[in-house]
């Protein structure tokens, strides 16, 4: 027989992920002890938990529709006229109205057939064909057994095999102790005789799931998860997408004057992905700084004469319209200790909790730390005097999104954590490598042994470099601080397959504060260059943000995918060669480069990130090869100095704003006729855009998609646009010709709003 493939299905609310890894029968891994292989989704490793399906159509369970009727993910993200878009069905698994129960069910079984296809069109990079599989699949703390069951069926009908259950806090606590139980030791945080109490949180989209364990000698127990489903409390991040819509929401009603009704009245159900992007990447990192917040760009951008937010987000404004929401997380950490304590007569409370772990996006908010440590009794009292008195016992994960999914497909790894002094490397003859899935979910008890991996792996950052590069060849910040710390030239040595999540971003400016050198000087030295191995392969979120002298990288063949954020801000950086190998570009990769002069896309990217080169202010030269399908939101915009832009045949769609702003260099575009969705105010102040021809089999033009574009004087409109929203054309010559045919829905518009026809 062959190996054992392990494969963990994270099913998000938001988002999704599928990780793989594999074992020989004895249950030991195959190769790297801690190295996970993705299930790939357009090129990224997450995909968003979305269905896509026409919206006259009425969801029953025995409702079958033919498959070009669907789109899942980033392409269903996508607004397409005639469909709808369904978000957040996880959420509404537990209704207690039958209807939205059971179209939350149909769109699940959907999705989960999306996710089986996907996993199975790439089935030879996972492993054999004779693998045996066991899938996990996880679940919320909070759900009944009717809700666990129809996981592990909806699954099981997706075509998954040998499929168990495991939930969310559960699967958390298993990827968090086998990656970090060895360095928690030796840091003390974990006593080496006695139990520790830990609290783990896992905050996702749809629910924040907790977990109180007991960690002595080798062994962690869970001794409760929490909530139960009787708990009418989520406390997920999508509750606080919404509060921020509202906000955005009364803002734009009460600037009626500039902003058009239509817009604020379907801002909400346009814009929602594009607030989500906005939490994540300004609203939550600018509190935590400690700064306000006093526009949304994607707002902005249409209509540049909207003031600033009076008043400016910040916490105080934020505490205020969202207080009783966020009261809901302390009132979940104390129920959580009320059931521990009633689960085991020996946990001591409270005040017995050694070490806090969090992890999912939504732990990433100021207010979490805050609120455990005492600093937030507005916002609800904790009582955890052992973590108050030392905050540098919460620890939140690094990649807060792939933990739940990387427990699972741990679930056969045995873990370093024998006592001191017992021997090291024997296995236990008794140990049963199937002990996780035959336990009930709230007594999984898992022990295993130190193996030299695992020291490789989680060598002490006290220690010289060479024996600090950790075996999974990930360049983590606090590795980058030991290495280049003060130093302008970086060369990263062979070894490192990943530069991690914030590796350089501001870290160097930080360190050197204080050092004789640097003690008068008015900026403390930050990297000029960097030099990256031929062995890279990912560059992660935000791990160059902020080196704003960075001005020369060297991105290497094999490079395959370039994190959120990665470049963003580094104002300095020059001429980019983005190799071949690249599959990812993410959002904001590199907003905000002012001085890049021109970007060659490669054919392996599929979707271009949102605001993936926003306000890259110099970029003259863009060129897309054929290959990529989607070019996202605000993509290009207010690149003001963009001049040619190459658009390849094959892209399916433009986004919202992709070239807004685009003001003085766009004069021709050559839209390819594979287009089929244009975005709203995607070209928008493309002052200098003179002539366009829209492509046939593009349903609509969007609102506002040609707004303020001054020195258009032609555009071709095929027989297929059925659709032209508000304010099109707004602000263009009031001699604009429209060429079209005669009888078609474009020649109707131009006579009713009394531009020049040319038939054709």
């Amino acid at each position: 027989m062959g190996a054992k493939r392990v494969v963990g299905i994270d099913f998000g609310t938001s988002t999704s992920v599928v990780r793989v890894k594999r074992y020989e029968q004895s249950g030991l891994p195959l190769g790297d002890r801690l190295a996970i292989s993705n299930v790939i989704f357009d090129g990224y490793e997450s995909v968003p938990t979305l269905v896509q399906i026409p919206e006259d159509v009425v969801i029953v369970p025995e409702l079958k529709l033919p498959d070009e009727d669907y789109e899942f993910g980033r392409f269903a993200a996508s607004e397409q006229p005639g469909m709808r878009t369904w978000r957040n069905f996880k959420t509404e698994l537990e209704s207690s109205d039958k209807e939205t129960r059971n179209r939350a069910r149909w769109l699940t079984s959907r999705f989960f057939e999306y996710l089986y296809r996907q996993y199975r069109q790439q089935i030879l990079q996972l492993g054999d064909s004779g693998d045996e599989e066991i899938v996990y699949v996880s679940y919320p703390a909070k759900y009944g057994p009717a809700e666990r069951e129809f996981m592990i069926s909806v699954a099981t009908e997706a075509g998954f095999r040998n499929v168990r259950g495991i939930t969310e806090p559960e699967a958390a606590v298993k990827a968090l102790m086998v990656q970090g139980e060895k360095d928690l030791r030796e840091q003390k945080l974990l006593r080496e005789e006695g139990p520790s109490y830990l609290l783990f949180a896992d905050m996702g989209a749809g629910t924040t799931d907790l977990a109180v364990c007991r960690y002595e000698k080798g062994r962690t127990e869970i001794i409760t998860t929490w909530p139960d489903d009787k708990t009418p409390i989520y406390f997920g991040g999508k509750e606080i997408d919404g509060i921020l819509c509202g906000y955005v929401e009364a803002y734009l009603k009460k600037h009626g004057d500039i902003v058009p009704a239509y817009f604020a009245d379907h801002f909400r159900e346009k814009y929602i992905e594009a607030v989500k992007n906005w939490k994540e990447v300004t609203v939550s990192r600018s509190l935590k700084r400690g700064r306000e917040v006093p526009y949304f760009e994607a707002v902005k951008n249409p209509y540049p004469l909207l003031p600033d937010f009076s008043p400016a987000i910040s916490r105080t404004e934020l505490e205020k319209t969202a207080g009783g929401y966020l009261k809901n997380f302390a009132v979940l950490i104390n129920g959580c200790l009320q059931e521990a304590s009633k689960a085991d007569a020996d946990f001591p409370g409270g005040e017995g909790i050694d070490l806090v772990l969090l992890t999912g996006g939504h732990s990433q908010w100021y207010f979490i730390p805050e609120i455990l440590t005492g600093k937030a009794v507005n916002l609800g009292e904790v009582s955890l005097p052992k973590i108050q008195v030392e905050p540098s016992r919460i620890r939140i994960s690094g990649k807060p999104q792939d933990t739940v999914a990387v427990g699972m497909v741990y679930g056969l790894l045995r873990e370093a954590v024998e006592a001191p002094g017992k021997p090291v490397g024997k296995r236990d003859e008794n140990w049963d490598e199937n002990q996780v899935e035959k336990r009930p979910d709230t007594e999984i008890r898992q022990c295993s042994e130190k193996t030299a991996a695992t020291v490789k792996q989680t060598q002490s950052f006290q220690r010289p470099i060479a024996a600090a590069r950790p075996s999974n060849g990930i360049l983590t910040k606090d590795l980058a601080k030991q290495m280049f710390s003060g130093k302008t030239a970086i060369i990263v040595p062979d070894g490192f397959t990943e530069i991690g999540e914030e590796a350089f971003n501001y870290f160097l400016s930080n360190t050197v504060k204080g050092t004789l050198g640097n003690l008068f000087a008015k900026n403390p030295p930050s990297p000029t260059s960097v030099q990256l191995p031929k062995g890279l392969r990912h560059i992660r979120k935000s791990a160059f943000e902020h080196c704003v002298d960075l001005w020369s990288v060297d991105l290497p063949d094999g490079l395959i995918s370039i994190g959120n954020m990665a470049f963003e801000d580094c104002k300095s950086l020059r001429d980019v060669t983005i190799p071949d190998s690249v599959k990812t570009i993410g959002a904001r990769a590199f907003a905000g480069c002012a001085r890049l002069g021109k970007i060659n896309i490669p054919a392996g990217v599929t979707e271009l990130g949102a605001q993936a080169f926003y306000a890259c202010e110099y970029l003259e030269n863009v060129a897309i090869q054929r290959g990529t399908q989607i070019i996202g939101e605000s993509a290009f915009a207010m690149c003001r100095m963009l001049k040619s832009i190459s658009l390849p045949e094959g892209i399916r769609v433009i986004g919202a704003s992709a070239f807004s702003g685009c003001t003085w260099g766009v004069r021709d575009i050559k839209l390819p006729g594979s287009v089929r969705e244009i975005g709203h105010s995607a070209f928008s102040n493309c002052k200098a855009l003179g002539t366009i021809e829209i492509p046939e089999g593009v349903r609509s033009i969007s609102w506002e998609t040609f707004k303020n574009c001054t020195g258009l004087s032609n555009i071709t409109i095929p027989d297929s646009v059925r659709e032209i929203g508000n304010n099109a054309f707004l602000g263009c010559r009031s001699y604009l010709t429209i060429c079209c045919h005669s009888g078609s829905f474009a020649e109707s518009y131009a006579r009713e709003h009394g531009y020049t026809i040319k038939l054709i």
